[in-house]
Formats: structure tokens, C-alpha cells, sequence
């Protein structure tokens, strides 16, 4: 009894995330550029120039903090937010989307896709050999399994394709 502790395998689940809309972003954007050029156009006149430099200070880390935030979602595209590694949830929200710019962001499709397997040899219920092929269409349901729970999805319907005409074929 050397190692009695056996570690499970934990099963991410997806949920929503917590983003905003990129359109009203935009608009903070567009008002941060707008500021930040009002203040150096009205710089050099006269009064008022520390409070210039800092409307410039201000609007420029508006536009810093704001910019790198920008993704587009289109339809079946998920995308999973993580921050500092930590999965955050799920946006499925199609157009222009916004989230902190430190939070990751991996898109995903969720669009169904075909997939033709080769043909194999499979002995039937007698022993008699046949030879099986099959064409499937699948989807990502669940887009935080898909990322973190395995190396490769795609790769992981391709086995259990091959898997599956082994066993329909042996019975």
C-alpha cells in the first residue's frame, strides 16, 4: 500500500463569462482618443497646462487598458477566458466582445464537423472478417472540456470513431 491516494480526474465544465459588449468599448475608445487629442491640441495655449497633462496621463492609459481588450466573436466561435491560467468561463456572444486585457482568451469553433474514417478489418460475432468504415458529424457542446480536460479533441473523436466500428462490427 504505497500509494493509497489515487488522484481523480476532474472534469472542467463550462460556464459563462463575464465580458462586455466591444461597441460600448469602442465608444470609451474613441472618447480616450478624442480627449488625449483635445488635450495636446490645447497645450501650448496658455493656462490650464497641468490639467492638460493630466487629462493626456488619464486618456492615455484609458486607451492602454482598453485596446488590447478587443475580440470578435462569430457564429459557433466560442471562446474560453482564462486569467493567469485559471479558466474564468465561456463567451458565446457573436460581434465585437470585450474583456480585461489581462485575461487570455483561446477561441474555439463549435461548428459541426465531418469526419470519414479509414476502413478496418473487424471480425463480426462468428469471427468473420468485414470490413467497416464511418462517417460522423460532430460538435464541440461542452468548449471547457475541450480545452482543458485533453491534449487534443479532435485527436479524441478520431480514437473513439475507430473504437466505436469495433464494437458495432463485433456485435
Amino acid at each position: 500500500m504505497a500509494n493509497e491516494k489515487v488522484i481523480a480526474l476532474t472534469a472542467t465544465g463550462e460556464r459563462p463569462a463575464s465580458t462586455a459588449s466591444g461597441y460600448v468599448m469602442l465608444i470609451v475608445l474613441v472618447l480616450a482618443v478624442l480627449a488625449d487629442v483635445y488635450a495636446v491640441a490645447s497645450l501650448p495655449n496658455g493656462p490650464g497646462g497641468g490639467l492638460n497633462v493630466l487629462l493626456i496621463i488619464l486618456a492615455t492609459l484609458v486607451f492602454i487598458l482598453i485596446m488590447p481588450g478587443f475580440y470578435m466573436l462569430q457564429p459557433n466561435q466560442a471562446v474560453a477566458i482564462t486569467l493567469f491560467g485559471d479558466y474564468r468561463g465561456t463567451d458565446r456572444n457573436t460581434g465585437l466582445r470585450w474583456t480585461w486585457p489581462w485575461m487570455g482568451k483561446k477561441k474555439l469553433s463549435v461548428r459541426a464537423n465531418n469526419f470519414i474514417s479509414d476502413k478496418i478489418k473487424v471480425n463480426d460475432l462468428r469471427g468473420n472478417p468485414i470490413e467497416m468504415a464511418a462517417q460522423i458529424v460532430w460538435r464541440v457542446v461542452d468548449s471547457a472540456q475541450a480545452l482543458f480536460d485533453v491534449d487534443d479533441y479532435k485527436q479524441v473523436v478520431r480514437v473513439q470513431v475507430e473504437a466505436a466500428i469495433r464494437t458495432l462490427g463485433s456485435r
